[in-house]
């Protein structure tokens, strides 16, 4: 599938809020006060890691699981057209900073006797 580059204006739309959200991941560890005058600015970064993190993995896991409830139940074979079942198999997927375990769309057509992943012009765009 292409890569496809988001516009900078959805981007600021995503990364502005988030920029809220650190400010309530900040007082987890610090409280309200924030942290003392005896920390150093790396365990501020540890906690804004960890939070990108959580975040990153969160995010991957909502859009693939979501993007495979769009296939339904059955998909067509590519060679014969026949209607085969979508199988869930577990995948572990590395993104920076993440790694997700995907319960990928997998088919297997008895009729053409060949496994497949749901072609891209059934997935969602």
């Amino acid at each position: 599938m292409p890569r496809r580059e988001l516009p900078p204006e959805l981007l600021r739309e995503i990364r502005d809020p988030a920029a809220g959200g650190g400010k309530i991941v900040a007082r987890r560890p610090f409280g309200e006060q924030g942290p003392g005058l005896d920390v150093d600015f790396d365990t501020p970064e540890q906690v804004a890691r960890a939070a990108a993190l959580g975040l990153t993995a969160g995010a991957l896991a909502t859009a693939l699981r979501q993007q495979a409830g769009a296939l339904g139940a059955q998909q067509p074979c590519p060679s014969c057209g026949a209607p085969c079942p979508v199988r869930r198999q577990p995948r572990a997927l590395a993104a920076p900073g993440a790694t997700v375990t995907h319960n990928e769309p997998v088919c297997h057509c008895p009729a053409g006797r060949r496994d497949f992943f749901p072609p891209a012009a059934a997935a969602p765009g």
